[in-house]
């Protein structure tokens, strides 16, 4: 009976040790998972991977995760309330002390500049967008939406698929002197939620090679329509030229901007549209010292009439040829058995657009 007893006893030290480091492995899955999660402009070096890399100081746990400042997305009508927008809503409080003296700055001079981000979670994406404060702003009190310009100088919509571990936007950035902090907003499509860098900025001159060049682009030509769905209008224009260089359009709907694209890019197709609507479009040229063309000439254009409404396409659902789903306002037909593939993704052929 004793050696019964013994036995069991074994027994049961050996089911708490294995229960142990079944409970270890998943803390560590979690903890993984969580770690590898999901992003930060990594050049210019945003104020949180400088704290990791050692050149800002005191910052706190955000040392251990500059990829987690993950806020509401809608920035400026939601998103991190102010005060806190360096912090992504304050669950990194020393990210959100400000003063002229703060932080370590990045040089950086106005025009055409490229932002780097370092994914490591690579979630489907809606836009990139990018926001500077205004050439008066207050460096020395907390950053809230009034220290910024609300319209983003840059803006680049994703269409809903999946960006590369290492992404990057070339974007113009606006004539600014002295100590500036630029706002970048990775906006995901498949969450409510978006990731929110700053980026503490030292202007040291107005333009690099071309710091006295004042010239616009020529506005470009012949901007037309090859066609329209009932969420998107596809566009075309010519050329600009300029006496350096195009390196960018910035397209408008009316007074908006809807996205910039690089100086090599004529054509582009604008989703998110709204069924059996009119629209105008126009665009203007930009140049590495930040000068905007005049508009090209502005194209009408009015999208069809809604189309069927198919389920809303689900990353954990079998779908087989002739299955119908919605993703991002656009409907897609299976062309044959696919998981996990994203509509309108790079590399996901198995999806083919319908109305």
């Amino acid at each position: 009976m004793h050696s019964i007893r013994l036995s069991n006893s074994k027994i049961a030290k050996l089911y708490v040790v294995c229960g142990l480091i079944v409970i270890a492995a998943i803390l560590m899955v979690i903890s993984a998972e969580k770690a590898s999660a999901h992003g930060y402009v990594d050049s210019p070096g945003s104020r949180a991977i400088l704290c990791k890399n050692g050149q800002n100081t005191d910052c706190g746990a955000i040392v251990y995760e500059p990829q987690s400042l993950e806020a509401p997305k809608g920035f400026p009508a939601a998103g991190p309330a102010d005060g806190k927008i360096a912090s992504a809503g304050g669950i990194f409080p020393k990210l959100d002390e400000q003063s002229a003296t703060r932080w370590a700055k990045v040089n950086m001079s106005s025009g055409q500049n490229t932002f780097t981000w370092k994914l490591t979670a690579r979630h489907a994406t809606t836009s990139w967008k990018y926001y500077i404060t205004k050439q008066d702003w207050n460096p020395n009190a907390p950053l809230t939406r009034d220290s910024f310009d609300l319209t983003p100088f840059c803006s680049v919509n994703h269409g809903g698929t999946q960006p590369p571990a290492e992404y990057t936007d070339t974007c113009n950035v606006p004539q600014r002197t002295g100590y500036h902090v630029i706002l970048a907003v990775w906006e995901i499509a498949d969450t409510p939620n978006a990731f929110y860098n700053v980026i503490d900025v030292n202007f040291t001159g107005d333009g690099g090679s071309t710091p006295v060049d004042t010239q616009a682009p020529t506005a470009p030509s012949a901007l037309a329509s090859s066609g329209t769905t009932s969420t998107t209008a596809s566009l075309s224009w010519n050329a600009s030229s300029d006496n350096v260089g195009v390196t960018g359009y910035n397209i408008y709907n009316g007074n908006s901007l809807v996205t910039t694209v690089s100086g090599s890019t004529l054509n582009y197709t604008v989703t998110g549209l709204t069924a059996n609507t009119a629209y105008t479009f126009t665009v203007k040229a930009a140049d590495a010292a930040g000068n905007l063309s005049s508009a090209s000439n502005a194209v009408s254009v009015t999208t069809s009439g809604s189309t069927s409404t198919y389920p809303a396409w689900s990353a954990s659902t079998v779908y087989v040829a002739g299955n119908k789903v919605t993703h991002n306002g656009v409907n897609y037909e299976a062309k044959w058995w696919t998981l996990g593939q994203t509509p309108g993704s790079s590399g996901a052929d198995v999806w083919k657009v319908i109305q």
